[in-house]
């Protein structure tokens, strides 16, 4: 059962219960208020927005009322003209009637601006017009002369006297083809009140009018059908519907069914040249509350509704006008906030009301909540104050308890354990000041991650004179970075880097205002929580330290430098004299007429490492089994790499390490070389391991990389590389994924593929190389095996 999952019954609850609740009955408390606020508002929006809504309805009906008998007004000379012209126009003389008709035309048009013209006609084909005409009055006649039809024009002022004439050609021109002629014919028959004929809109292109025509048939006395029109300008009419406000930003436009605007914001450009008044439609990208409008009077007719467009709702109306023609519309909008302004101040002032409210009752919330977590914080405080005592107490009963505290001859490991686990460090060690006063000695070291002790290095004041300086200040050193610090950057280098620290808390070790050691905590997480335990410490190892250092500088006094020497020199002359094998099968002076490569970087270095893995065996038996194995397997190698002319070929351990060549430019055939050897080791092993009951199994990486020649000893005759060559082959080799194979790199595989045969492994990661593909190496290729043959 996991450990999470046991409960213990002896916990109290009770407090755990009375935690939740100062944190959670504020928020509660909060929540409530806000919620009784947003009802409350929400209540009193929505009431108020219902009552402005109804408000606006019944202004656009007033508004709408208002609009229709002006339009009415409007246009109700044609109905009142045209009846009483039909009472005066009933002589047998064409002529008297038409002298009538013209001073009847005279005397409309001076007293009533928006009727534009009027026309009469009879069924013979005679025509009389009168119009304006630049501020005077134009009386036109058709009649016959040389045998053509010609207009003639009689301009005359307004009461009457003669002007001026001219004429026009009048071919083709019959007023009883014109649709106000034939549609007046076509009502004649229908009651009085339905007997005026309405034209469609359309512009009249001489005075630059849209206009609409209204006729009406009857008789004179000697049967003769006679037909009289008069036409009313409808560019007043669109300068009275756009001089109405409806609210405070509404509009208002009369259209007929089928969306043609008749007055309106869009005919604001009648009497422009080029501006086509009969193509003038309601537009859905800048009308779409007009275009709803008029969708819903087409489904629903007369009415009021609402309306959503440019993400706010609209008020609208439409509804018919009968006294004009029984097609045309008006439609009236006016956004719903000109109407309800007031209610969204009067939302908006509670909603800032709320606001108060709520922050006032947050902060208290917030000061409840502040309060209580701060006593339990207070509380935890104590409590881990309290656990840490108490832990530091054990950690110190432990220390004073221990057998041989103050001996210096007894190890005492736990020091560095408790200094690690109580400042949760990586690493802790001690080290000791020789009695040189040149050099510290490190007596323990606790890696707290791998769990493991270790001992015996040395720092020198030659190598670290910082750190010796900080040791003789015997002030405690705390840096964040240590290698940002000067005095510590050689300390980083040598000693954390092995783990990749970078904090570091460094105390000398005084006795008596001399140093005799320090204590070193490496990335410490819980430096203060440490501070009991590392004073203890630091005062324990300043005896056992100090003891030892008087110890040594006695024993330095008795023996003296020459005594000392002298012992120096019979332990070393006692020793019998050891030659150092440096582990090469074949040395790299056999090669290349016996001229040893320089020394520097070499940046394409053919290099094979083999890997024997399951090498060692605790059972004496067993070992000299797998020494001989080992012994005959060296042969067959070193006979292999002779063979195929091999750079050099080296033992170190586990591992040999084989080289192609050694140049600064590309050896393509000295990589051949080595992969050929390869093979050939590979097929070796394969059948001495198949002979015998072993489990020795061996690997084997190929690179072609950067490698460091290097020289040491005295002599300088020892041959040694290392660097991204090497460590991508071991890596290639230690990694293969099975015993007995061959594991190539990227750039070994871009050298050798055309001559051997491979298959792709995968992707392979090299630390400070990043990810890289590698392949197993197969075997030759059958063409080139072919031409070697």
């Amino acid at each position: 059962m996991p450990t999470d999952e046991i409960i213990d019954p002896a916990i109290d609850t009770t407090g755990r219960r009375w935690q939740l609740f100062q944190f959670i009955g504020p928020i509660l408390g909060v929540i409530l208020v806000i919620m009784t606020i947003g009802v409350v508002t929400l209540y009193t929006y929505r009431t108020m927005r219902e009552g402005a809504i109804t408000l606006s309805r019944n202004l656009l009906k007033s508004q709408q009322r208002y609009i229709t008998e002006e339009v009415s007004h409007y246009l109700s000379p044609a109905t009142g003209i045209s009846f009483m012209a039909s009472g005066m126009l009933t002589s047998t003389d064409m002529q008297a009637n038409a002298n009538a008709f013209m001073t009847l035309g005279r005397s409309v048009l001076r007293g009533i601006p928006h009727v534009d013209s009027f026309y009469l006609a009879d069924d013979q084909g005679h025509f009389w017009m009168s119009a304006r005409r630049d501020g005077q009055y134009e009386e036109t006649t058709l009649q016959i002369e040389d045998g053509a039809p010609y207009y003639r024009h009689r301009l005359t002022d307004k009461d009457g006297r003669f002007i001026s004439t001219d004429r026009l050609s009048a071919e083709g021109y019959d007023p009883r083809l014109r649709p106000w002629y034939k549609g007046a014919l076509h009502f004649e028959s229908r009651a009085p009140d339905r007997r005026l004929f309405w034209t469609d809109p359309y512009p009249y292109l001489s005075t630059h009018q849209f206009i609409v025509t209204a006729s009406l048939a009857f008789r004179t006395l000697d049967g003769r059908h006679v037909v009289f029109a008069i036409s009313i300008s409808l560019n007043r009419l669109t300068q009275f519907v756009n001089s109405l406000k409806v609210g405070k930003s509404g509009q208002a436009v009369i259209v007929d069914l089928s969306g043609h605007v008749i007055a309106g914001h869009n005919m604001m450009d009648v009497g422009k040249p080029g501006f086509d008044a009969e193509n003038v439609h309601l537009d859905p990208k800048t009308q779409p509350v007009f275009v709803r409008a008029l969708n819903v009077f087409r489904v629903m007719g007369d009415g009021t509704g609402m309306v959503q467009a440019r993400g706010q709702n609209y008020v609208t109306i439409a509804s018919a006008m009968p006294l004009a023609k029984r097609s045309w519309v008006l439609l009236l909008n006016a956004p719903e906030s000109d109407f309800a302004s007031f209610t969204h101040a009067v939302q908006k002032q509670a909603v800032y009301f709320s606001i108060v409210i709520v922050g006032l009752a947050l902060v208290l919330a917030l000061g409840l909540i502040y309060q209580g977590r701060r006593v339990e914080r207070l509380q935890k405080d104590l409590t881990v104050l309290d656990d840490k005592k108490k832990e530091d107490n054990a950690v110190l009963l432990k220390i004073t308890n221990t057998e041989g505290l103050l001996n210096p001859e007894q190890e005492q490991p736990y020091f560095c354990e408790a200094l690690a686990e109580r400042a949760a460090a990586r690493r802790a060690s001690v080290w000791r000041l020789l009695a040189d006063g040149d050099r510290l000695l490190c007596e323990d070291m606790f890696d707290r991650g791998r769990d493991a002790h270790g001992s015996g290095m040395e720092l020198t004041r030659n190598g670290h004179p910082g750190v010796f300086e900080c040791l003789e200040s015997g002030h405690d050193v705390d840096l964040p970075d240590a290698g940002e610090d000067q005095r510590f950057q050689s300390l980083q280098r040598v000693v954390m880097r092995m783990i990749g620290a970078k904090h570091l808390f460094f105390m000398p070790v005084v006795e008596e205002h001399r140093p005799v050691g320090a204590i070193m905590l490496e990335d410490p997480y819980q430096l203060d929580e440490a501070d009991r335990v590392i004073a203890l410490l630091a005062s324990v190892l300043a005896v056992r330290f100090g003891h030892v250092q008087e110890e040594e500088k006695k024993t330095a006094q008795l023996q003296g430098g020459t005594a000392a020497t002298a012992v120096g020199t019979t332990g070393r002359s006692a020793r019998s004299p050891m030659r150092i094998v440096e582990g090469f099968l074949i040395h790299p002076e056999e090669e290349g007429n016996g001229v040893p490569p320089m020394p520097g970087l070499y940046p394409t270095v053919p290099i094979m490492v083999l890997e024997f893995s399951e090498a060692y065996s605790s059972n004496r038996d067993t070992a000299q089994a797998m020494l001989e194995l080992v012994a005959e397997l060296g042969g067959k190698i070193e006979g292999i790499a002779r063979e195929r002319g091999l750079f050099s070929a080296q033992v170190a351990g586990n591992r040999f390490i084989f080289l192609g060549s050694c140049s600064q430019s590309i050896d393509a055939e000295g990589a051949v070389h080595l992969a050929e050897a390869a093979i050939g080791i590979r097929e070796a092993c394969l059948m001495v391991i198949a002979q015998m009951n072993t489990q020795l199994m061996f690997r084997i990486g190929i690179d072609v990389g950067p490698v460091l020649v290097a020289y040491f000893g005295e002599r300088r005759d020892i041959f040694n590389l290392w660097g991204e060559g090497l460590t991508m082959a071991e890596a290639l080799a230690h990694n293969a994924p099975d015993g007995g194979q061959i594991q190539v790199s990227e750039r070994a595989y871009q050298t050798l593929q055309g001559v051997f045969l491979f298959r792709l492994r995968g992707e392979f990661f090299l630390p400070n190389n990043g990810i890289s593909n590698s392949y197993i190496l197969a075997g030759r290729s059958e063409s080139t095996a072919a031409e070697r043959s």
